[in-house]
């Protein structure tokens, strides 16, 4: 029997990669070149990758804010895989900050998870407003880190439906945010999720990164099994 109970079906909470993929300011794009095309003679099709390692849903390793951190190909699969995932619904306009006592007030829905997402709503910005989506999204504040960070190891990582859990608008609230989760433990963050009209309760939660040695971060696949 696989990851889910038998007869249950996975879902996707990652977005499909593309050249549209927004990206956070800085960052660099997706971009797919042709090597050989049949078409020009050649005996196969063969494209080329050109993508920085936080584009798309993408995880972010210890290794992006802490020097001495364990980069993604330090992972093993078994902390790959999550048993409990729960999604708590936040939502957040242009700019706002994620307070620690959101999260403190409904410690009950998600204590046990070993997985937190945060749907923040601003996911409807990402294909009609990409500019919005990536430069004026909501904010994971540093005490809401602190907070989360209290969890750990039963929570191991945590999700959310924005461009990052930073913000253009709050760049060193978002840089003291990631330090705190990421610094000295095994923990991932995994941004720009698929978070609509999704359950809220998944048995296990698969992420999936390109595990290439050094990464600090890289697109990954994720899949829920509510």
């Amino acid at each position: 029997m696989g990851p889910g109970r038998k007869g249950s079906r996975p879902l996707l909470l990652s977005h499909r990669l593309s050249m549209r993929s927004p990206v956070y300011p800085g960052m660099a794009p997706f971009i797919v070149a042709r090597l050989r095309a049949m078409g020009e003679g050649a005996s196969s099709n063969a494209s080329l990758l050109v993508m920085g390692g936080h584009v798309g849903t993408h995880a972010d390793a210890p290794l992006h804010f802490d020097e001495k951190g364990c980069s993604l190909s330090d992972f093993h699969v078994e902390e790959l895989l999550f048993e409990r995932a729960v999604l708590l619904d936040i939502p957040k306009r242009e700019g706002e900050l994620i307070s620690r006592e959101e999260l403190q007030h409904r410690e009950r829905e998600w204590a046990g998870a070993s997985f937190l997402m945060l749907r923040t709503g601003f996911q409807r910005f990402r294909s009609e407003r990409p500019e919005v989506y990536a430069g004026r999204g909501p904010c994971l504040s540093a005490a809401a880190a602190e907070y989360l960070a209290g969890f750990y190891p039963r929570l191991r990582g945590l999700g959310i439906d924005a461009i990052s859990i930073s913000s253009p608008l709050h760049r060193e609230e978002g840089r003291r945010a990631h330090r705190v989760l990421l610094g000295g433990r095994r923990f991932l963050i995994v941004e720009d999720m698929d978070l609509a009209d999704k359950p809220k309760r998944y048995r296990r939660l698969i992420v999936a990164p390109l595990l290439a040695e050094g990464l600090d971060g890289a697109p990954c696949l994720v899949l829920g099994f509510p």
